[in-house]
């Protein structure tokens, strides 16, 4: 209650102060002396919950410019690290301050802010059912500054930075907590006994009563950009721009017009075999702003709007076109982007959104068009939503809805139940899903937590969000404990074990191999980590491999034994490395001349931090699997001796506050040797079969190297250049360095990029 009153004191301080404040990491003016000091900090991770071993003064104050948070860290010069890095790097084994402020007070999101002792700035959002995302980039200022025994630094969070609810009265609510990161022992401190990596972050803030400010920003983003491809001669120019509005009354209108699709950072390199589509995150600055509203999704398993789909690889039927050779000539793996539109508005106990999205029609093809209608009431603890998604695909004449009602229940700081009801229908083909979870925690240390899937084989949400796979039930239970009190003389800080149950099957009662999995992860004193985990599986029925095959729907596998080990050391100051080895066995078959099933991984990597400036990190992977399973057509298989290597070489320099070239490289070769053809039948049985399998090899290659000046806040140069490829070749004739090579040699990209970003 005492710290309560002081807060609400504090936020309750005369306008006038910060009028004067400079964000120069130097506290110097009188406004700071009046500020309230929160200076009990606590270990959160690992969640010891031992009062911090440094001492951390933090200062904060409010006016109608926004949030002022001052920290001082004291600790010796010798254990600062300062080392530079990349907006939004996580992990990142450097001090850092941070604060995090749910703005509407309703426990569903908290947007966090954080700053490195090299002013390298970071910020996400941790919402109700996830875990922290980092990439949306706010318009807040930091600075920091290294003292003698100490360092600062000073945050204004604006109360535009983000949209919030019209609040009718002269005070509103928010809830806050401030944190810091010590490299020394990686280890984060917080004044509140969370972490945004707890399931109950959110309820664990600090409530406090301020006073209602608001403001109206508009801002403007023109760019203009150049692309050149050699290889295949593509030349483009493109001039567009986004408009971000925020009205100060709970309303906010995003709109991009024409936007540049070339992204100033590339994928990563996923080489996928199987039925499930891959994920990759959006990386475009429009589709992040603003847009956690539209953001519902449960883990890697489905997001009901994948905004990848906006601008993705048009549909081309050069077959029948009366040019084919120039239909075929004019295929991209992108399509251009008339507009995109986005309206909030949010109330002191609902909110609603509506999105639209046109795509560019083009000779031989037509763009797809994009919308949404989103909306969310509180009642008390719980929510209620309503999403609905629509897409009109104006080359096959096609069109997809998707409706979803969402329900969230905070029945206490301890156990939270998530429900979502998914409907589907695609040219008159309806489709059901279903998601039910709860997680519980009976105490800081422990965690119980549930969930039940069900997916309807007729159920589609690909068009428009991303869907792991249909035709799916499933349900999990996940138990964890944490133990934390170690006599003084063990080398152990926090201990973590782990068990999870997982039973999948089709929705015709299919079943796949049941999993149970156990973890151990270690924290030690010195600062290092180890995990070991063992994972059992039964043996059960793949239902997707052979790709919904009306007479085969599934293969039978035996049951596996698999176990990990994984290490990361400590910092050693100017470098730091980690490793994992697993292996994974199971039984041989009997109808078909198995040997028995064999996977083997490795991985070693690294970072090296020769000055603060420069950072270079590597890593290698391998991977050895004996009888692969791969599919070829119908009930056709085949199995392989596989290998594939993985090499990625990454590297970042940083002049001043102002420049930064990072180098991003991946090299994959994978090698399929000694094929053995094989058949199913209908009740999923391998057996040997006579088709001619070939052995083969896979290459790909992935280089950016990228240089971005920054010209003032959000306003950026990028100079980009990209090449890569990937060579595949059936007769096998390649070694591993050919593998690696030849994609370099023979590019099928080699691309030069030039865009201006500003800020208006």
């Amino acid at each position: 209650m005492k710290n309560f009153l002081k807060y609400l004191f504090l936020f309750f301080l005369p306008s006038v102060y910060g009028e004067s404040i400079v964000i120069d990491a130097n506290l110097d003016e009188a406004e700071w002396k009046n500020a309230e000091v929160v200076n009990a900090y606590y270990e959160t991770v690992p969640f010891t919950l031992l009062p911090a071993k440094v001492k951390t003064e933090t200062r904060i104050i409010s006016n109608e410019n926004g949030i002022y948070v001052g920290f001082t860290n004291f600790q010796d010069n010798q254990s600062m690290l300062s080392k530079k890095s990349m907006r939004d790097e996580v992990p990142n084994n450097v001090e850092q301050n941070g604060v995090a402020i749910d703005f509407d007070g309703d426990g569903l999101k908290a947007y966090m802010f954080f700053v490195t002792l090299a002013n390298i700035q970071g910020d996400g959002i941790r919402r109700l059912g996830g875990w922290p995302e980092f990439d949306w980039d706010g318009d807040w200022k930091v600075q920091t500054k290294k003292y003698n025994g100490y360092w600062v630094s000073e945050f204004l969070i604006p109360w535009d930075v983000v949209l919030m609810k019209n609040i009718d009265g002269p005070n509103r609510n928010i809830n806050i907590t401030t944190f810091r990161y010590y490299a020394k022992d990686q280890s984060w401190l917080n004044d509140t006994k969370t972490s945004g990596f707890r399931t109950n972050f959110l309820s664990s803030l600090r409530s406090i009563n301020v006073k209602n400010f608001t403001k109206r920003k508009i801002n403007y983003f023109p760019y203009i950009s150049k692309t050149y491809n050699s290889v295949s001669g593509f030349n483009e120019n493109k001039v567009g721009a986004e408009v971000f509005l925020n009205t100060g009354t709970g309303k906010q209108i995003n709109l991009t017009v024409n936007p540049d699709f070339g992204q100033a950072e590339s994928d990563e390199v996923i080489v996928n075999f199987s039925a499930q589509e891959t994920f990759y995150s959006e990386k475009r600055a429009f589709f992040n702003e603003n847009q956690s509203l539209f953001d519902l999704s449960h883990y890697d398993r489905y997001r009901v709007i994948n905004t990848r789909r906006i601008g993705a690889a048009s549909s081309y039927d050069c077959e029948i076109s009366s040019n084919e050779n120039d239909c075929n000539n004019a295929k991209k793996s992108y399509t251009d982007i008339d507009f995109a539109l986005r309206y909030t508005q949010k109330n002191s106990s609902n909110d609603i959104g509506i999105f639209v999205a046109q795509e560019s029609d083009e000779l031989f093809t037509k763009g797809k068009s994009f919308y949404a209608l989103r909306s969310k009431n509180m009642v008390g603890t719980r929510s209620i939503g309503y999403f609905l998604t629509h897409v009109v695909d104006n080359f096959k004449n096609e069109k997809a809805t998707v409706n979803v009602i969402d329900f969230t229940n905070v029945k206490s700081n301890k156990l939270t139940l998530y429900t979502d009801l998914l409907s589907s229908e695609k040219e008159g083909v309806s489709g059901f899903g279903l998601r039910s979870q709860f997680v519980y925690k009976p105490s800081q240390l422990s965690r119980r937590s549930g969930s039940i899937l069900f997916f309807e084989d007729t159920f589609r949400l690909s068009d428009f969000g991303y869907l792991k796979k249909n035709d799916w039930f499933h349900v999990g239970l996940g138990s964890d404990i944490t133990k934390v009190d170690f006599n003084e003389s063990s080398q152990i800080k926090e201990r973590k074990i782990g068990i999870d149950f997982n039973y999948d099957a089709d929705t015709s009662g299919n079943s796949n191999p049941i999993q149970i999995k156990q973890e151990y992860n270690f924290k030690y004193k010195n600062a290092s980590s180890f995990q070991a985990s063992w994972d059992l599986k039964t043996s059960g029925k793949n239902t997707t491999i052979t790709r919904k095959n009306i007479d085969f729907p599934y293969i039978k596998r035996n049951g596996s034994f698999s176990f990990n080990l994984d290490y990361e050391s400590p910092s050693y100051g100017t470098w730091e490395y980690d490793w994992r080895i697993g292996y994974e066995t199971s039984d041989k078959y009997q109808t078909w001349s198995s040997e028995g099933y064999e996977r083997r991984f490795a991985k070693i990597a690294g970072s090296l931090y020769p000055i603060d400036d420069f950072k270079l990190g590597w890593q290698f992977r391998v991977r050895e699997e004996d009888e692969w399973l791969n599919w070829i057509e119908d009930n056709e298989l085949a199995v392989y001796d596989l290998t594939q290597k993985i090499v990625s070489i990454n590297a970042n320099w940083f002049k001043g506050s102002k420049h930064e070239i990072r180098l991003k490289s991946q090299f994959v070769a994978l090698e399929a040797e000694n094929p053995i053809s094989l058949i199913s039948d209908k009740a999923g049985y391998l057996y040997n079969h006579d088709s001619i399998v070939k052995p083969f090899t896979d290459g790909i290659t992935s280089f950016q190297i990228r240089y971005k000046y920054e010209i003032a806040p959000l306003s950026y140069i990028y100079l980009v250049y990209t090449k890569g490829g990937r060579v595949y070749d059936d007769e096998n004739e390649r070694n591993t360095s050919d593998v690696f090579m030849d994609p370099w040699e023979d590019p099928d990209n080699e691309i030069f990029s030039l865009k201006f970003r500003l800020k208006y």
